[in-house]
């Protein structure tokens, strides 16, 4: 099942659903900035992104740099929420063109890496997304200022609940998410409007 769900993660996300900025990365705030900044929405809008999905820019948080793909996040915990949202919606989004760019600047090397770029280049991605699902909502499992864990929440046009795990880490001196190996690959979990509480409301595109 895990490998499967890796090798249509992508294609699965595609459902969900620029400003440049001349300052560089933030960095860490306080700690009691960071502690309210894990339980806040980060004051964003959305514009139209990679296949017609909506994508996240905020002022404070990123992304700073829009070519060849946004990239570049503050480092607290709002700075990594939308590295997350970013780059799963270019990985589900980018064209065959440009998606060797969101491999190199929004993904941690490694293996997880390596196999998400093989498995993406047996596909073509194209067109607009009809309908698409939108993220809803977020949680922190894990932040601290060199790695964190956000659980994305995503409405279908159905009215289905999702989330997914998402791991980054900021060796690198940005947010880049970290791909697990397929078969570390966590799968897509349904959940509650009830569950659904636990989470911090996005603000909606």
């Amino acid at each position: 099942m895990k490998k499967k769900v890796f090798i249509v993660m992508m294609t699965a996300m595609v459902l969900l659903t620029a400003c440049s900025h001349d300052d560089g990365p933030a960095p860490a705030n306080d700690n009691a900035a960071v502690e309210a900044a894990l339980t806040t929405s980060p004051s964003l809008t959305w514009q139209i992104g990679p296949a017609g999905l909506s994508e996240p820019i905020s002022k404070d948080a990123g992304p700073f740099e829009m070519s060849p793909v946004p990239h570049g996040f503050s480092q607290p915990p709002h700075g990594a929420l939308l590295a997350a949202m970013t780059a799963q919606i270019w990985m589900a989004g980018a064209d065959d063109e440009n998606w060797p760019k969101v491999a190199e600047y929004l993904l941690e090397p490694g293996v997880g890496r390596d196999q998400w770029a093989q498995s993406r280049a047996l596909v073509s991605v194209k067109g607009i997304v009809q309908n698409p699902a939108r993220f809803v909502g977020f949680k922190f499992s894990k932040y601290n200022d060199k790695e964190a864990l956000v659980v994305l929440a995503a409405k279908w046009s159905d009215g289905m609940l999702t989330a997914y795990p998402v791991q980054l880490s900021f060796a690198t001196g940005q947010w880049r998410v970290v791909i697990p190996p397929q078969d570390q690959a966590p799968d897509l979990e349904k959940i509650t409007e009830e569950q659904l509480k636990d989470f911090v409301t996005l603000p909606k595109g």
